[in-house]
This record gives C-alpha cells, sequence and structure tokens, in this order.
C-alpha cells in the first residue's frame, strides 16, 4: 500500500521542502512527493572502476553544478554524457517503509534517462541518481527543478534497516572498500 501525501508529510519522511520559498514548489498531489535538483556530478570516464565478490571501487565524479536558493542557474546536459543528481530535500524512510523513486515524465520524453531504484528502510540523506541524455543534442535543466518524484510504500511485517555505505547521500567512493 502506498502511503498518502498526508502521511509522508506528518511523519516528516521529506525533509527540506518549503512551499513557501518560492522556488517551484507546489502542494503535492497524487500519490508521490516532487522533489528537486540540487547538484549534478559528472563521471570521470578514465577513472579505475570495477565490482567484486566482495570489494568494489565506483568512477569518480565531479561536481559541475549546485543548486543556490533565490537563483535561476541552468546546466546543460551533454549528449550521451553520464551524470549523477543528488536532491535537494534529504529522506527518511522508516522501519515500516520503502521508498520508489519515479522519475518525472517531461525529462524522459526528451530523451534524458534517470535510472531510479529504491531506498531502503532506515535510509537517511539525500538521494542521488544516475542520468544520461541519449537525445543525442545538449539539453538544458534548472537547478532546483523538479526532477523525480517518490512514493513510499508500506512493508507487511517486519523489515531489516539499511546498513549499507551510501548512507546520506554519498556520490561515489573514494578508494577501494569492502561492500557491506
Amino acid at each position: 500500500m502506498i502511503l498518502s501525501i498526508k502521511e509522508v508529510l506528518e511523519r516528516n519522511l521529506i525533509r527540506g521542502r518549503d512551499f513557501a520559498d518560492g522556488e517551484g514548489l507546489v502542494e503535492p498531489e497524487g500519490a508521490a512527493i516532487d522533489i528537486r535538483l540540487g547538484e549534478i556530478w559528472q563521471m570521470q570516464p578514465a577513472s579505475e572502476a570495477f565490482l567484486g565478490k566482495t570489494t568494489r571501487k565506483t568512477r569518480e565524479y565531479i561536481k559541475v553544478a549546485e543548486f543556490v536558493g533565490g537563483q535561476s542557474d541552468w546546466f546543460v546536459l551533454e549528449p550521451n554524457m553520464y551524470y549523477q543528481f543528488k536532491a535537494v530535500e534529504e529522506m527518511a524512510v522508516p522501519a515500516d517503509a520503502v521508498a520508489r523513486f519515479v522519475a518525472r515524465f517531461n525529462l524522459l520524453s526528451c530523451g534524458i534517462l534517470i535510472l531510479g531504484y529504491k531506498a531502503d528502510p532506515g535510509y537517511i540523506g539525500q538521494f542521488v541518481v544516475p542520468v544520461v541524455n541519449l537525445s543525442g543534442v545538449p539539453f538544458k535543466i534548472e537547478l532546483g527543478a523538479r526532477f523525480a518524484q517518490f512514493e513510499f510504500h508500506r512493508i507487511d511485517g517486519e523489515s531489516v534497516q539499511y546498513r549499507g555505505q551510501w548512507q546520506g547521500g554519498r556520490v561515489f567512493t573514494e578508494k577501494e572498500e569492502v561492500q557491506v
């Protein structure tokens, strides 16, 4: 069962939202909460990466844009480039729920592929998602724009809390690490 927007707001599962700040937020509707674009990180393709049975290392990224409240800044997503978007808002997924990421259709219809996934019970922090411009042409996006939504689904029964190393909104591993 999907939690109602009223319950998500009452339980403060999405933090850092101010509907009066003039940054394009609207009162939520439907069954999901919008999240805004806070940072853009660009992959450094020449960096080393691997995934082993017990260890891993991701590619490196550099931050190329950051949302500043009250400003209207734009960024151009270059064709066939791989980015990570970090949300402005922070989420706190309770033990009785899982959060499901849903990309906004207007980006998908423009050839911008957002590779969403879930946030497990116990995850706290900003959400980071991979993004690729598959359109073949540059695409402009305004920092602070609503780019995705989260639905919170109630878990029937006991859950296991997230204990992974991505807690808090980390974008990449800085060195080889043992996987939890």
